[in-house]
């Protein structure tokens, strides 16, 4: 690891405890404010910052991941999991975001279920940064689909929003976080999706991506089967 990739790291351990310490204190505060008109200004500040707070540990989780992804040597930890699972745990993981934009998911999964072979937090992670993207660009009331098929050798988790699609220029720079640093458009924020593609990539897998502009988007994750 690089000198500035153990300066990011350290720092990204450092921001963590006031960050949960800030993170109780204000879930305590709330905790114990009644809620009647006359608390009613201090209860929103208080939801305001714990909002600030999730976002802030969103950053710094970005951070680490692409920290470590920078880093030589990725050790993963490879258990069997169930894809179908998998999915269902990132949807759930969004389901407060997805309600805020009245945005739903549909979960797709053949009747036999599908074993892979992952680190199931990484991959957790990789899926996470995808449907949250998704999300954020999902027309308000419309569905976000998680799909999942089985190839030969591999286990495809598709993702498909109806959204704005991507441009061809976007696309040409889709997970380039640092070009996504000077541009602001549909692929998000870069780091999520780099760091998606890292951690699939890790696991011997690949990521693509269908789109076109005004047309739906699919990011399809490919991670190796479990194996016998």
């Amino acid at each position: 690891m690089g000198d500035k990739d153990s300066l990011l790291a350290a720092i990204c351990h450092d921001l963590r405890a006031p960050l949960a310490a800030v993170t109780m204190g204000a879930n305590f505060v709330l905790q114990t404010t009644q809620r009647d008109d006359a608390s009613a200004r201090s209860v929103k500040i208080l939801e305001a910052m714990l909002r600030s707070c999730a976002q802030m540990e969103r950053l710094i989780r970005n951070f680490a991941d692409v920290s470590e992804l920078e880093a030589e040597g990725i050790r993963l930890r490879l258990t069997t999991q169930d894809a179908a699972e998998l999915l269902d745990l990132t949807a759930q993981s969004l389901a407060e975001a997805a309600r805020a934009r009245s945005v739903s998911f549909e979960v797709l999964r053949p009747e036999t279920p599908i074993a892979l072979s992952c680190d199931r937090e990484r991959l957790l992670r990789a899926l996470g940064q995808v449907v949250e993207n998704a999300v954020r660009y999902a027309p308000e009331g419309s569905t976000v689909t998680l799909a999942l098929t089985g190839r030969d050798a591999e286990v495809d988790l598709a993702i498909t929003d109806r959204g704005p699609g991507i441009s061809d220029e976007a696309g040409e720079h889709l997970f380039d976080r640092r070009w996504h640093a000077k541009h602001v458009n549909r692929a998000g924020s870069g780091c999520g999706l780099a760091i998606a593609k890292g951690y699939v990539e890790a696991h011997h897998g690949s990521v693509r991506v269908a789109s076109a502009p005004g047309g739906p988007t699919t990011f399809t994750l490919g991670v190796p089967r479990a194996q016998p």
